[in-house]
């Protein structure tokens, strides 16, 4: 059920048209770190976005009778954002170029158990949830954004092992492409 919510999510991303005045960008790409990530945003209405973002994440286990073991996983987030406070910041002739501004909005989150790189294999993960971020954009393209919320997650492991977990997130990088005044 899970993974109809994420491709349904996925396909609206695509096939979402934007309005003609909006105080967000019509589509922006970002390019971030430390890990890394690539993110697609479409504007879907006047101070409403979705975008859909590929991470590289990585886990390292370490413990006093084994050997370190490490793996970078693929990520996929999907997220739609509000953008609550485009208006205060254009009164305050601050910058909302590259959706520069405050947002709450809902999070999908996939994680997959098998690992790209390394021998850490674990077990592929959904979660789902609210959360609050703050995003800045400069005028070179440099942006960075924070987050947090609460998230439902869901793994495929043969133990119960569901529950509610706390969200962080914090990104650096660049913003390419054409942006807004």
């Amino acid at each position: 059920m899970s993974r109809i919510v994420i491709i349904a999510f996925f396909l609206s991303v695509i096939s979402a048209r934007a309005q003609s005045v909006n105080n967000v960008e019509d589509h922006q790409v970002q390019i971030g770190l430390p890990m890394p990530a690539i993110l697609y945003e479409k504007g879907v209405g006047k101070n409403s976005t979705l975008s859909i973002e590929a991470v590289a994440g990585l886990w390292i286990r370490d413990c006093t009778r084994c050997n370190t073991e490490f793996g970078v996983y693929p990520i996929l987030r999907g997220q739609y954002r509000y953008y609550y406070n485009m208006k205060r910041r254009l009164d305050k002739k601050k910058n909302i170029s590259g959706n520069s501004g405050n947002y709450v909005g809902g999070l999908i989150l996939y994680q997959d158990g098998n690992a790209l790189l390394g021998s850490l294999n674990t077990v592929s993960t959904v979660a789902v949830g609210p959360v609050y971020g703050i995003q800045r954009t400069y005028k070179k393209g440099f942006f960075y954004r924070l987050e947090t919320g609460l998230a439902y997650f869901e793994d495929d492991s043969f133990i119960d092992n569901n529950g509610i977990t706390l969200v962080l997130a914090a990104r650096i990088g660049w913003t390419l492409g054409h942006k807004k005044k």
